[in-house]
């Protein structure tokens, strides 16, 4: 037995000997360069193309198989240029010869060097590698049928893949399309079914047609199990112009229902770049610098139907965002969602009110005359909830919000709603209607304990009440733009103010300026600006953007005044009548003037725009009063003295 094998050893031996040897004749006998011609006739003759190889073509046998191939060049098709269809300056393929024999495969690094792949479409349809798959003919086996009855693989390793140079350019005259693909540069380490394999992708893609470019990379550790159709890439990095995001991704049911999971983390980065290299025109802004940083983070889970976004945080200039949110059903999008912001001025998002920015850019539009969208607010299918620490808007402050908002079918309401603001409350109720072609909005608004003041000097910049108060407000309007909103505001409004000041003008400062003037009197020393009120009630309609008020009431220690009159919303500007009556119980430490004209009514008039009241104090009809007051009791004394009783009595009553 002994004897045996030892002859059998001895005589492999010889064998692969021979072999070894027969390989290395052929490997040194065999010109390959002979066959470059005769590969380029049958390529022609199956494709009608040109395959031109330049550069050598070398085989070796031991211990690689391999192939080397120089520079080549593949020319298009028909009808498609002069530029060719592929190109790549040097390919190299080593697979281990003795491996093979136990059905092993073992190859080295693949090379693959300046390869260059011109992918076109024309207007027609037609791809300018149609003409390849037509010679290619059909396959021998139809899938899972490899036709030689015999086992597959057992085991496949490739020491790496080396692609360096690459480009790509694909170009759809159908879809009016063109991206080049260049400097494309992938590396992996050794590739092994049951081992991570590191790889790093880099290239440069270019938009053609909108003159933009941007870099992208995608670099980490890939995993991947067949059998269980999984793989995963851990200390993922995916950058895209300049936005970088590293984390890690996992995939399952790859080869079925493929689902997605990831946690990614972005670099800060500057929006306002990222839409310009996208050439996304950015908004006119109040502000300027918005838009100025950001960065993400997000846990998420995807397949074909639904993203689901478990935890989501979002830092936009001086903003952060966190919340969770899915979207399904992507070709109409039912949005679900639960936001929280800490602060935000939305203003310094919003274009510029008129006369503000567009002085200095002609090109800016006015806010107001903007287009609202219709058609994306009536594609909307959204419930969301909203909690915000801090917000402005409209130039109006608020805090603690609270809002609930659904959106289906062209319906979409805030409601409830709810906010602390100016040391009071709010609550809402707020609807859009965009089924038609016209949106229609409703309100019902109620304000409790507000500090009057600095609301109105944030809502319209009028710091002409101060006080607390209560205002609630019912109202409707319709229209596309802001211009037609205001303009068709409609409903009725209600507000009621206790212990504060009218600013702006001092009624009974006006009345005794007045009376001293017509009494030809020294003018009353200065004092402060203001009416104070122990309160204000007033109920208003409104219609086609005019507010329309006739039962104004305010209690002062001086006077009683009622008011009446109308403001236009649209043009911001009012003509109001207010009725100051002297208190009939003035207290006696009140001015002679005061004093003269108790019980008496004053009207005061007020006009103007908004930003530019004037008041004007109508005193005549008063100061009439009185003196014909007066001459009824010079007259009447004067008959006393002058005449008898009886001839009084004929004059009695004459005046």
């Amino acid at each position: 037995m002994k004897k045996l094998l030892k002859i059998s050893g001895i005589t492999f031996g010889i064998v692969f000997v021979l072999f070894v040897l027969a390989v290395v004749a052929a490997t040194v006998m065999i010109d390959t360069n002979e066959y470059r011609e005769k590969i380029s006739t049958y390529v022609k003759q199956e494709t009608g193309r040109d395959l031109l190889i330049k550069g050598d073509l070398s085989l070796s046998f031991f211990p690689w198989v391999g192939l080397t191939i120089g520079e080549t060049t593949l020319s298009n098709a028909a009808g498609f240029g002069e530029k060719s269809f592929a190109k790549f300056n040097e390919i190299n393929l080593k697979v281990k010869l003795l491996p093979l024999l136990s059905k092993s495969v073992e190859m080295d690094t693949v090379t693959l060097d300046g390869v260059m792949l011109n992918l076109a479409k024309n207007k027609k349809g037609v791809s300018n590698w149609d003409d390849l798959l037509k010679a290619g003919g059909k396959p021998q086996h139809e899938k899972g049928d490899r036709g030689d009855g015999g086992e597959g693989l057992k085991s496949l390793q490739i020491g790496g893949i080396h692609i360096k140079d690459a480009q790509l350019s694909w170009r759809d005259d159908q879809a009016g399309v063109a991206y080049e693909v260049a400097d494309l540069q992938l590396n992996t380490g050794a590739i092994n079914p049951s081992k991570p394999v590191d790889m790093n992708l880099d290239f440069d893609i270019k938009d053609n047609k909108a003159n933009k470019s941007w870099h992208f990379g995608l670099g980490g550790r890939l995993s991947a199990d067949m059998d269980k159709q999984q793989a995963s890439i851990s200390q993922l990095k995916l950058q895209l112009a300049n936005i970088t995001l590293k984390g890690d991704l996992q995939v399952t049911q790859m080869m079925t229902t493929p689902q997605i999971s990831a946690k990614l983390t972005s670099s800060e980065f500057v929006p306002r770049e990222t839409m310009a290299s996208f050439g996304i025109a950015m908004p006119v802004t109040t502000d300027a610098t918005v838009f100025g940083k950001a960065m993400l983070e997000l846990m998420m889970s995807a397949n074909a139907e639904k993203v689901d976004v478990s935890q989501l945080l979002v830092r936009l200039d001086e903003t952060t965002l966190k919340g969770s949110m899915d979207i399904a059903n992507f070709s109409q999008p039912a949005i679900r969602a639960q936001i929280d912001i800490d602060q935000i001025d939305v203003d310094r998002y919003l274009p510029p009110v008129a006369g503000q920015q567009e002085k200095k850019d002609a090109k800016a539009p006015a806010s107001d005359a903007i287009e609202l969208p219709v058609e994306m607010l009536r594609e909307l299918n959204v419930k969301a909830n909203l909690k915000i620490g801090k917000m402005k808007v409209s130039n109006l402050r608020s805090e603690a919000i609270n809002m609930t908002l659904t959106a289906n079918k062209g319906l979409i309401r805030v409601h409830p709603s709810s906010a602390k603001m100016y040391q009071g409350s709010y609550a809402g109720d707020i609807s859009l209607d965009v089924r038609g072609k016209v949106l229609k909005v409703t309100m019902n608004e109620k304000l409790n304990g507000i500090q009057a003041s600095p609301l109105f000097k944030d809502l319209a910049n009028l710091d002409w009440i101060g006080g607390k108060g209560d205002m609630t407000a019912t109202l409707a309007a319709q229209g596309n733009t802001m211009t037609a909103l205001r303009s068709s505001l409609a409903g009725n409004i209600g507000m009621s103010f206790l212990d504060g000041v009218i600013k702006g003008v001092n009624v009974s400062y006006k009345i005794r300026q007045a009376y001293a003037l017509l009494k030809g009197l020294p003018a009353p020393a200065a004092e402060p600006n203001e009416t104070p009120f122990t309160s204000i009630t007033a109920t208003a309609t409104v219609k086609n953007g005019v507010v329309d008020n006739r039962d104004m009431k305010m209690d002062t220690p001086v006077l009683v005044v009622t008011g009446a009159g109308q403001a236009d919303l649209g043009k911001e500007s009012m003509s109001y009548l207010v009725k100051a009556t002297v208190n009939e119980k003035l207290a006696d430490s009140e001015s002679e003037a005061m004093q003269k004209l108790k019980g008496k009514t004053i009207p005061l008039r007020i006009e103007g725009p908004f930003s530019k009241l004037k008041y004007k104090v109508e005193l005549d009809a008063a100061v009439k009063e009185e003196v014909k007051e007066k001459a009824k009791a010079k007259i009447e004394k004067e008959l006393n003295d002058k005449m008898g009783d009886k001839l009084k009595d004929k004059f009695k009553g004459l005046f």
